[in-house]
């Protein structure tokens, strides 16, 4: 039987079992640099920060996200921009730490951990080696760990009105959350519900993996058609690099982009088939105590164990979808149309339990080594939810951890 692609283009035809294995090959497939002799694997770059998917997202999961040496390893990404929402005028909209022969890196993402009195580490990103010239002093940075994949396609099938009933349910109750749906206006001027990315930036899984493609690839798709990726006017040498379009010569304007149609919908619909993680089994009367803890201390008030699909199911997600404010702790320097500097999206929490088995780190930007740790940097919104943790009795908040880790 077809397997429907979540959020494909209206009028595409539905995808079968092979097409979603041609989305995995291409999921995993390393690009290379134009001109290649073969025109299906070009187009990489110029400036990149990976050579495939996979390279951020082992499988499919969270990226590993380590610092050496003070140095952001693979599966980090730093986002610029200013307080407009557009790039750096030299930098763009990504800081790219790779580039095809020829053309200088943007530099190298640094990242300065400083421990604090209570155990936890603050976390900011600053750049070294840079390749093109001092950032602008209005843009701001934002450092962030490329996200678990898994069960993304159930999370595309909650109804928008399912999302904005909890926003409207929020800001009607009296425990200081007030989470808020983000917004996003389409080129063509209608509004849609951003639901992707650390800061629920992105609507749907198509719009998602098309600006990765482009921003982390550089790679030209039906979203992003510039053949250069994020190569602004000023870095003129890279605008001027070959780009896999130089042997495009025929067909449609679908056949000349990097990533046409074609390839983007079985990315995407290999994304969307990927099924919600697996909780680590737990005897029954600790995943009772754990859950009652949960719902009681606050915690399911944001990271909501279920949403409902559009089929009837539901989505065992553990996120509301919606934007709060975190506390200053945790905000960064950019600030962005629709979304402030200390405002996240709710995290998944469902493929915790794989996140602390592989020691990925926790929160946007992998600075928290334990739980407890993690708890400890919910502020603002979450700061009473917080609290009721630190009140627990020891044994409780042992179970709740024990719960969480598992999920």
């Amino acid at each position: 039987m077809p397997v429907s692609a979540q959020n494909m283009a209206a009028g595409a035809q539905p995808l079968d079992k092979l097409d979603l294995a041609i989305g995995k090959a291409l999921f995993k497939r390393p690009w290379v640099p134009a001109p290649a002799s073969t025109r299906g694997d070009d187009g990489l770059g110029p400036l990149f920060d990976a050579r495939s998917c996979i390279t951020c997202h082992p499988r499919d999961g969270r990226a590993p996200a380590k610092i050496e040496d003070g140095t952001a390893g693979r599966g980090f990404v730093l986002i610029i921009a200013r307080p407009d929402g557009s790039g750096d005028p030299v930098y763009g909209r990504r800081f790219q730490i790779d580039a095809v022969p020829g053309i200088p890196p943007e530099g190298i993402i640094g990242v300065s951990d400083t421990p604090l009195p209570d155990g936890r580490i603050a976390r900011a990103p600053h750049l070294q080696a840079l390749g093109y010239g001092p950032l602008d002093p209005a843009s701001g940075l934002s450092l962030r760990v490329a996200p678990d994949l898994k069960g993304r396609g159930a999370l595309a099938q909650v109804p928008d009105a399912a999302i904005l009933a909890i926003e409207t349910e929020q800001a009607e109750g009296n425990d200081g959350v007030s989470g808020r749906a983000r917004r996003i206006t389409r080129p063509d001027g209608t509004v849609a519900i951003g639901r992707f990315g650390w800061k629920a930036a992105q609507p749907d899984l198509a719009s998602q993996s098309a600006e990765a493609f482009f921003l982390d690839m550089g790679l030209s798709n039906p979203y992003h058609p510039e053949p250069w990726g994020d190569c602004t006017p000023t870095q003129s040498a890279c605008r001027d690099a070959p780009h896999g379009t130089a042997n495009r010569t025929e067909g449609t304007a679908d056949d000349a982009l990097e990533i046409g149609r074609p390839l983007l919908d079985r990315v995407v619909a290999y994304v969307a088939s990927l099924p919600p993680p697996e909780p680590e089994p737990l005897p029954e009367p600790q995943r009772r105590a754990g859950a009652r803890l949960f719902a009681s201390t606050g915690c399911a008030v944001c990271h909501r164990p279920a949403l409902p699909t559009r089929d009837g199911g539901q989505a065992h997600m553990f996120t509301d979808l919606l934007l709060h404010d975190m506390g200053p702790g945790l905000g960064d320097t950019m600030p962005e149309p629709g979304a402030g500097v200390s405002q996240w999206r709710t995290a998944p929490l469902a493929g915790l339990s794989e996140a602390l088995a592989a020691d990925t780190g926790l929160l946007h930007d992998g600075r928290a080594r334990t739980i407890h740790e993690a708890i400890g940097w919910h502020g603002g919104e979450a700061a009473e939810a917080a609290r009721r943790f630190g009140a627990l009795a020891a044994p409780d908040k042992a179970a709740l951890v024990r719960y969480v880790s598992s999920l």
